[in-house]
């Protein structure tokens, strides 16, 4: 554990805290006061925060309010590390440069309290990334494949009082979007909407936003667009290298909280399989195109050009299918285009398709 001091520490506050969350196995220690009382642990003071390693602290707790200081203590967090900021009844009264691709990348977290206790900041970190009851979801990006499927399994996630507003700026994209969303929205009474940020601000304050987007103006806006505790998802991989300047006062004062990952593990996964075996989530909605491997590499241009608004399946055995979207079917295929359900991928459709180029019809 590091921590930085630029303010005086009330005495004990630091001792409790451990006693509380846990004792590091060393803590260093960097400030003009004098270090603090914390029983059962070796502590090392420092001189200055040059001398210091980077990247190898797993916590970080800072007393204080100086914006510089804060942007030089984030290369010292580990991966996976976490940043408290005290700010002792202080304000930073501008933006901070914060490692935004790091949060995903690096997986570390941020939290702080106004106030001069650490503990405080720890009571905002939410019991997990997940959607909770009567949560104002936004989905930046929500017209896109992965935005689509965010979309959906929000609607589908079966948590009560929740509704789900897609923000994209591509509105060809958002009426394909609702055609799969609105009916499964009425189906689980769930509120649905959707917006184009360039035309019109952001309709409310969200307690969660989910940015699919890879671009750091967006995680700065998200801050000003969120309401108290809300959490702000950084699902989009955003370069490990870049920075944005972050309000961190309104970051601190409304108890926000970002996360990110860079992948799934296998529990994931197992979860998503078992929605998908109980009916519970439909991931045939999300399908916007087949192809054989003849057009798996049109299917990874597609992608990077955004022109399909969806998840593209490749079956290896349809040896001559080139890149087709769902709505070619028709002319392309017929008789797989009539197992369609109302223009959505079922079982039905992928069967009939295998039986098409296996020979057997």
């Amino acid at each position: 554990m590091l921590i930085v001091a630029d303010a005086p520490i009330t005495e004990n506050v630091l001792a409790e805290f451990l006693d509380h969350y846990g004792k590091p196995a060393q803590i260093t220690w960097l400030s003009r006061f004098p270090s603090p009382k914390a029983p059962g642990v070796a502590l090392t003071e420092a001189k200055n925060l040059s001398q210091l390693a980077d990247a190898c602290y797993d916590d970080c707790i800072y007393f204080g309010s100086s914006a510089k200081t804060v942007e030089a203590l984030f290369s010292k967090l580990a991966p996976h590390g976490l940043f408290n900021i005290v700010l002792c009844g202080g304000r930073f009264g501008s933006g901070a440069i914060t490692p935004v691709g790091r949060l995903h990348y690096a997986g570390f977290r941020i939290i702080g309290t106004g106030g001069a206790d650490p503990a405080e900041s720890m009571q905002h970190i939410p019991q997990n990334g997940e959607i909770r009851p009567a949560n104002r979801i936004n989905v930046v990006g929500a017209a896109g494949p992965i935005g689509t499927m965010h979309v959906i399994r929000n609607i589908c996630r079966g948590i009560e009082g929740v509704s789900v507003f897609a923000a994209d700026i591509d509105e060809n994209r958002l009426r394909a979007l609702s055609k799969i969303a609105e009916p499964l929205a009425e189906k689980n009474r769930v509120g649905y909407k959707t917006f184009n940020p360039l035309k019109e601000k952001p309709p409310i304050d969200f307690n969660y936003i989910v940015l699919m987007v890879p671009n750091p103006d967006l995680i700065t806006a998200s801050i000003k667009n969120a309401t108290a505790g809300a959490i702000i998802n950084v699902f989009a991989g955003v370069p490990e290298s870049v920075t944005a300047k972050l309000d961190l006062d309104s970051y601190i004062s409304k108890k926000l909280y970002f996360i990110a990952t860079s992948g799934s593990v296998l529990e994931d996964m197992q979860q998503v399989l078992a929605k998908v075996e109980t009916g519970t989530l439909d991931t045939n909605v999300s399908v916007a195109a087949v192809c054989g491997l003849d057009g798996a590499a049109d299917g990874i241009r597609a992608i990077a050009n955004r022109s399909i608004a969806g998840k593209i399946i490749v079956y290896p055995a349809c040896k001559g299918l080139g890149l087709t979207p769902l709505e070619n079917l028709t002319k392309k295929l017929p008789h797989v285009a009539d197992c369609l359900n109302n223009g959505l991928w079922t079982k039905d459709a992928e069967l009939k398709l295998l039986q098409v180029y296996s020979g057997a019809e």
